[in-house]
């Protein structure tokens, strides 16, 4: 069997050593200066500074320090940390600890967020305001009343060495979050403008890791995420978190503008062809929440992610890899990846008790269009239930089609199950679709007479439908026939009792 470090893509998904070199241009409240950057390499890292005085700018030492002091207060009288922005201004996190948890609560502002920043286990951090309001999910807040972390450097050189460097700590910029771990109201942007080659079969670079290998497959190398023990974390919260949406306004335009030179996709030799190899210039993330595969056999268990708001990615959405049980994905909305939107990948390590409820894709795979991704996908699974999605996907006129055979792999369907890259399904495996939603990026739905049955037909540019085990025609397809794979679906979504 294939092992999971193989790249994940038959089509091209490919990984890179990328330089740390990005000018963030100006948004209305950010400016940006490139400056050399120490550590041992040439890479270049960006100082920001905002104009606005009114959203004071803080180091990354600045509000890091206090979460790895220890020093908290009780809820009776929290502890007023002081912290000073880089302009001289005094501002409070404080901490009181709370069932268990040390909950730190950060004033509104713009947070500099420089390495991998493993949280302690048992700390919540909670920023000043949600940032969404789930009714309206594309508008953005009132940036200066948020807490926003503000990526200072990001992924541009295709041939970065992202996967298999020696240290994730400052090869890649996010949170790695430990078992007991909240992270509430706040907002992210990442700066990333590609993919690099190496993380083409996708190994991590989540704004939201929990712990675990740095490869997706552990046996390639002792390295884990954010210099953690690389055991998988328990008991995570992530909710009210909007992600890459603060410089998406100003970047918006570039969402799958062509990018000349960019899409020489006929092989998979990819070091001698350009197969998205240059930027997109949409500043972004490589995923919003990375669960990777861990070094204990129990994985990573109660995973929750709770009303998240992406703008954009370079990769996929949201990914749960490896073993990972009891978790769920609820009340989001992703556009813009350059990947799947929503996947399990779970490879021959049998995740179970998964559920994705009241989710929304949007435009999967247009980060590289026309290259590779789906609303829904997944790599191996036992268990999992798909209720109330919603997806909204363009009929595409000009796939660029697989190198190694051809295959049409983006905004094919609704939701496609695969059994590539190491995918296992065992025996009595377990996928219930309850409900779905899917229209064209108008709004227009999606319908079986005007789809086509099955598996996609190259140049029919129609979405493909599968009848289920219970007799139900759904948007989704099996790509494969090696393993059975049991889909029962239900078209108005049933509610469990």
């Amino acid at each position: 069997m294939e092992a999971l470090s193989l790249q994940r893509i038959p089509i091209g998904k490919r990984r890179g050593y990328a330089s740390r070199r990005l000018l963030l241009l100006l948004s209305p409240l950010l400016s940006a200066t490139l400056q050399g950057c120490a550590g041992g390499s040439d890479d270049a890292h960006v100082s920001t500074v905002l104009t606005d005085p009114a959203s004071p700018v803080f180091s990354y030492e600045a509000w890091t320090q206090p979460l790895l002091s220890g020093s908290c207060g009780s809820p009776s009288k929290p502890l007023s940390i002081t912290i000073t922005s880089k302009s001289g201004q005094e501002s409070i996190i404080s901490c009181s600890a709370k069932d268990s948890q040390k909950v730190f609560s950060f004033p509104a502002g713009v947070f500099e967020i420089e390495k991998q920043f493993l949280v302690p286990p048992e700390t919540a951090i909670e920023g000043a305001n949600n940032p969404n309001d789930m009714s309206n999910p594309t508008v953005s807040p009132d940036w200066a009343s948020q807490t926003l972390f503000l990526a200072t450097w990001g992924v541009t050189d295709y041939n970065m060495n992202y996967c298999h460097a020696s240290d994730m700590v400052t090869t890649r910029v996010g949170f790695v979050l430990s078992s007991k771990v909240t992270i509430r109201n706040i907002a992210y942007q990442g700066v990333d403008t590609i993919r690099p080659s190496d993380n083409g079969a996708l190994c991590g670079g989540g704004i939201f890791e929990t712990k675990g290998c740095a490869e997706n497959d552990c046996s390639v190398s002792a390295v884990n995420n954010g210099g953690s023990d690389g055991i998988g974390s328990a008991d995570v919260l992530i909710e009210n978190v909007r992600l890459n949406d603060y410089l998406f306004k100003e970047d918006s335009s570039k969402v799958g503008a062509a990018v000349p030179g960019n899409y020489e996709c006929k092989t998979e030799k990819w070091s001698e062809e350009c197969c998205f190899c240059k930027p997109n210039g949409i500043r972004s993330s490589q995923v919003a929440v990375w669960v990777p595969a861990s070094r204990n056999p129990e994985g990573s268990r109660n995973i929750v992610v709770r009303n998240l708001v992406a703008s954009s990615t370079q990769a996929d959405g949201i990914n749960f890899h490896g073993k990972v049980t009891d978790s769920s994905v609820e009340n989001a909305y992703i556009q813009n990846t350059g990947d799947d939107i929503y996947a399990l990948w779970g490879g021959t390590l049998d995740p179970q008790n998964i559920l994705f409820k009241d989710c929304k894709g949007v435009n999967p795979g247009i980060l590289r269009p026309n290259w590779y991704g789906n609303c829904v996908a997944t790599y191996g699974l036992k268990s999992v239930t798909f209720q109330n999605l919603q997806c909204e996907v363009p009929t595409l006129k000009h796939p660029i089609p697989s190198p190694s055979d051809g295959a049409i792999t983006i905004d094919t369907s609704m939701f496609v199950f695969y059994n590539s890259f190491g995918a296992g399904y065992p025996e009595g495996n377990s996928i219930y679709i309850n409900g779905w939603t899917f229209t064209d990026l108008l709004g227009t739905p999606y319908s079986v007479g005007a789809g086509v049955m099955d598996k996609p037909v190259v140049g029919e540019h129609k979405m493909v439908w599968t009848t289920a085990k219970n007799g139900v025609i759904a948007p989704f397809y099996i790509s494969g026939t090696a393993q059975e794979v049991n889909v029962a679906a239900s078209p108005v979504t049933v509610i469990p009792h």
